[in-house]
């Protein structure tokens, strides 16, 4: 005799809204990259998903915050996922920081590394222009630069060495030298080829984490 199949499990309330943000968060990405942000709207983003207006608006307070939220899970999740690689791979300092300079070339090589940058100047150009969500857009980077500075702190420590700079300034210059790099190799790549990741890091912060040094 077949086994009687087991129901389902229920969700809780709890479960069952953080399944309804995930899936709107994952059709606001769908909708962003065709329409961009100022061209998306909250119903198409509610539709896209299977939900109401007021589905949406019971998770997120606008759009603009699931836009940044979007941001900061995607991308957040990428630099932690990246920075354990970088720890788990083992080797001096030094090494670590190169294999990262070279997981952040490869990141922007990457489609999802493209599609995450085009959302992420559509933040910076609102910014620019709109207070409120300059306010929003202001918490972008407090995550990876904690992420930097607490590695940072680990590596010299390991090295027994005071940093020329405080950690937060050390990560901020970091996550600077990705923006920048970013930036330049969209307008002009052939002048900025993604491998200068590798290269500018090494040459800019090697020095400062080389157990010889």
């Amino acid at each position: 005799m077949p086994r009687a199949l087991s129901p389902p499990k229920r969700l809780s309330r709890k479960e069952k809204q953080a399944e309804t943000r995930e899936q709107l968060l994952e059709a606001a990405e769908r909708v962003f990259l065709r329409r961009g942000l100022e061209g998306s709207s909250v119903e198409e983003i509610s539709a896209e998903a299977g939900f109401t207006r007021g589905a949406f608006y019971s998770n997120f307070e606008s759009k603009d915050q699931l836009f940044v939220e979007l941001l900061h899970e995607r991308i957040y999740r990428g630099y932690r996922r990246m920075l354990d690689r970088v720890e788990e791979s083992g080797g001096t300092p030094r090494e670590r920081l190169v294999r990262g300079a070279a997981m952040l070339r490869d990141a922007q090589g990457h489609e999802e590394g493209r599609w995450l940058f085009r959302l992420w100047l559509e933040c910076l150009t609102k910014a620019a222009r709109d207070e409120d969500f300059r306010k929003l857009a202001a918490t972008f980077w407090s995550g990876n630069r904690s992420l930097l500075a607490a590695q940072s702190e680990v590596q010299f420590e390991q090295l027994g060495r005071k940093p020329p700079l405080p950690h937060e300034q050390l990560a901020t210059a970091m996550i600077a030298l990705d923006i920048g790099l970013a930036v330049q190799h969209l307008v002009d790549p052939d002048a900025v080829p993604l491998d200068l990741y590798v290269s500018l890091y090494d040459g800019l912060f090697g020095p400062m984490v080389d157990p010889a040094g």
